[in-house]
């Protein structure tokens, strides 16, 4: 599955998210993400592409 370059940035800080989605080896299938992070997204990119591992540390 290739990505569309949005979905390969996070939707927090805009830097590569380093986001394999759809492979079975990515980090984003083991993280659970807090909701008070996931609502630092913008509306207009919600469920677009993941949060970056810095962004999601940082917010914890």
């Amino acid at each position: 599955m290739n990505l569309k370059e949005s979905e390969k940035i996070c939707p927090i800080c805009g830097k590569d998210n380093n986001c394999q989605h759809g492979q079975d080896n990515c980090w984003c299938n083991s993280v659970k993400v807090p909701k008070h992070v996931l609502d630092l997204v913008p509306e207009d990119k919600k469920g677009k592409a993941c949060i970056c591992k810095t962004c999601i540390e940082k917010y914890q």
